[in-house]
C-alpha cells in the first residue's frame, strides 16, 4: 500500500459543538458510534453519532455504483462497512490542475500543474505527471487548494502556503518572505511565486481552512474566522486582484493579510468559493443563537443573501435564517449549496448552469435586474436540488457540484457540460469512493473506501476516472 493509501484511511472532520477540535478515525469502524480520536484542543476519545453507513459488501459484487471494476470486494462477506465521510476530507484537495495529499506520516505530496510552484518543487512549466514530496513542511492535518496555491494546517495548528502570491494569497505581501519572480499566463506579465511552504505570521491557532480562486481562510481555535487573499480575482490574466494598500474596509475584494471577519464566531464548518465564503455558526456566536450559515463577500447573484450589500459586497456576514441545521457545506462560483442531516440538498445563488440542482428558470429563479445587472439566472431563495441520499458536498471555484452519496458513488451537477445539467450525473468508472476533496476548477479527487487509493477525474472530460499511481521510491508500507 502506498502513501497515497496511507493517506486515506485516516478521516477527520471538524467537530461540531468542539470547536478546536478535530476528530480522526484511522480504520472503518464496525458499529453506528464511532470512536474517534480528537487531536484538537485536548487529547482524548470521544463518539460522534451520524455517520452514513452503506451496506456491507457481499463479498462477490464489484459491480459497485460508478464502479468499472476497481473494487474487488475481497474483504468477504464479514467486512465492516464503509464510513463516508460527512465532510470533504482534509487529506486531499485539488486546484486547477494540481493536487495534493497528506500522508499518514502529516508528509505532504503534490502532482500536476507546477507553473508557480504550486505543487512543491521549482516552478516550471512541465507538469509534475506523480506526487512528489513537498519539503518545507510536516506534520501537515489539513491541506486547502486555490487556482495554483497551496496551503495546509499542522499538528502545532500553524498555517503554510505555497504557489502563486500575486493576490497575497500566501498570507504575505507579494514578492516577500522569499518570493521568486515567475512569468505569468499573459505574455511579459510576471508574478511572485514560491515553492517553499511560508509560515502564515499573525494568525491564532488554526483548526480548519478552505481555499479557493486566489484567496485562504482558517476557523481558529476560538471559532472565529480569519481569511487572506484576493477574493474577487479577475479573470485577465493570473496576477488576481493585487491588493496593494487596500483592506476587506474599502470594498472587501481583498484581505493584504489575515483579517477577521466581522460577524463570524462558534464557527464548526467552512467553505469558500472564488467571491465569497460561509461558516456554519453555532450557539453562542456573534451572530446566531443556534446552528445557521453565515455568509459574507461578493453577493451579485444572492450567493450571500437575499438582501443587497453596497457595492455587492458583503463586508461583515450574513446569516441564513432559512436553512435547516446543516451537516456539509459548499461554497462555489458565486454559488452555496448546504447539506441537511436526511441528505437533501438546498442551494442558493447563481443557476446559470443548473448547479443549484434545478433547471434555470424554474423554481422562482430571477432574472438580471434585482441585484445587478447583466448576470445570469439565479435564485435567492434557497431550493431543494434533485440529488438525495448525500452524505458530503464538495465543490470550490467553480459552477458545479459533486456530491459524495452514502453508498459511496459520486454525483456531480452544473457545468459538468458546455451547456450545463441541473441532473446528478453519476461519475462512471470509481470505485466505491469513501471521502472527496474539495477542489477549485474542474480536477476532482477522492480516496476509495476498499484501499483508500486516489481517483481523480476531470469534470466534462470524456476521459474515465483513473486511479494515481505512487511515485518511485515512495515507502511502499501501510497501517499495520
Amino acid at each position: 500500500m502506498s502513501h497515497l493509501a496511507r493517506a486515506s484511511v485516516v478521516g477527520c472532520l471538524v467537530l461540531a459543538g468542539l470547536v478546536g477540535g478535530i476528530a480522526c478515525w484511522q480504520v472503518a469502524p464496525d458499529s453506528s458510534k464511532d470512536a474517534l480520536q480528537e487531536g484538537g484542543v485536548t487529547d482524548v476519545i470521544v463518539t460522534i453519532e451520524g455517520a452514513i453507513f452503506p451496506e456491507a459488501s457481499s463479498g462477490d459484487d464489484s459491480s459497485t455504483p460508478g464502479n468499472d471494476g476497481g473494487s474487488s470486494g475481497d474483504d468477504g462477506p464479514d467486512a465492516a462497512p464503509v464510513v463516508i465521510l460527512p465532510t470533504p476530507s482534509p487529506a486531499i484537495g485539488t486546484g486547477v490542475a494540481f493536487g495534493c495529499d497528506i500522508d499518514a506520516t502529516g508528509a505532504v505530496w503534490c502532482w500536476g500543474n507546477n507553473a508557480y510552484g504550486q505543487a512543491g518543487s521549482t516552478p516550471s512549466s512541465a507538469s509534475i505527471a506523480q506526487p512528489e514530496l513537498v519539503t518545507g513542511i510536516a506534520s501537515a492535518t489539513w491541506v486547502a487548494l486555490g487556482d495554483y496555491h497551496a496551503c495546509a494546517i499542522t499538528a502545532s495548528h500553524a498555517v503554510y502556503c505555497w504557489g502563486l502570491n500575486g493576490s497575497y494569497q500566501l498570507g504575505h505581501a507579494a514578492a516577500t518572505a522569499g518570493d521568486l519572480i515567475c512569468p505569468g499566463a499573459i505574455a511579459g506579465q510576471t508574478v511572485p511565486c514560491t515553492s517553499t511552504p511560508a509560515l502564515v505570521t499573525g494568525l491564532p491557532e488554526a483548526v480548519a481552512i478552505a481555499a479557493a480562486g486566489s484567496w485562504t481562510c482558517i476557523v481558529a481555535v476560538d471559532g472565529s474566522v480569519q481569511c487572506w487573499g484576493g477574493m474577487q480575482a479577475t479573470s485577465g490574466g493570473d496576477a488576481g486582484v493585487p491588493c496593494g494598500t487596500g483592506t476587506q474596509a474599502t470594498g472587501g475584494t481583498c484581505y493584504p493579510g489575515p483579517t477577521p471577519v466581522a460577524g463570524v464566531g462558534g464557527a464548526t464548518l467552512l467553505a469558500v468559493g472564488n467571491d465569497h465564503a460561509c461558516a456554519v455558526v453555532g450557539a453562542g456566536s456573534q451572530t446566531d443563537a443556534g446552528n445557521q450559515v453565515a455568509c459574507w463577500g461578493k453577493n451579485n447573484e444572492a450567493q450571500v443573501s437575499p438582501s443587497a450589500c453596497p457595492q455587492s459586497n458583503c463586508i461583515s456576514a450574513a446569516v441564513r435564517s432559512d436553512l435547516p441545521a446543516t451537516t456539509s457545506l459548499l461554497s462555489g462560483n458565486a454559488f452555496t449549496c448546504a447539506l441537511a442531516p436526511d441528505g437533501s440538498v438546498r442551494c442558493f445563488g447563481d443557476n446559470s448552469y443548473g448547479e443549484l440542482g434545478h433547471a434555470a428558470n424554474t423554481s422562482g429563479d430571477q432574472g438580471s435586474t434585482a441585484l445587478d445587472a447583466g448576470l445570469g439566472v439565479y435564485n435567492s431563495t434557497p431550493t431543494p436540488a434533485s440529488a438525495t441520499s448525500v452524505a458530503s458536498l464538495v465543490g470550490g471555484g467553480n459552477q458545479a457540484t459533486c456530491a459524495l452519496l452514502g453508498s459511496g458513488a459520486a454525483e456531480c451537477w452544473g457545468q459538468v457540460t458546455t451547456a450545463g445539467t441541473s441532473t446528478p450525473t453519476t461519475v462512471v468508472g470509481l470505485p466505491v469512493m469513501k471521502a472527496l476533496g474539495t477542489y477549485d476548477g474542474a480536477y476532482v479527487c477522492g480516496f476509495a473506501a476498499a484501499d483508500g487509493s486516489i481517483w481523480c477525474w476531470t469534470l466534462g472530460s470524456t476521459a474515465a476516472p483513473a486511479e494515481l499511481q505512487p511515485s518511485t521510491g515512495v515507502d511502499a508500507g501501510g497501517p499495520g
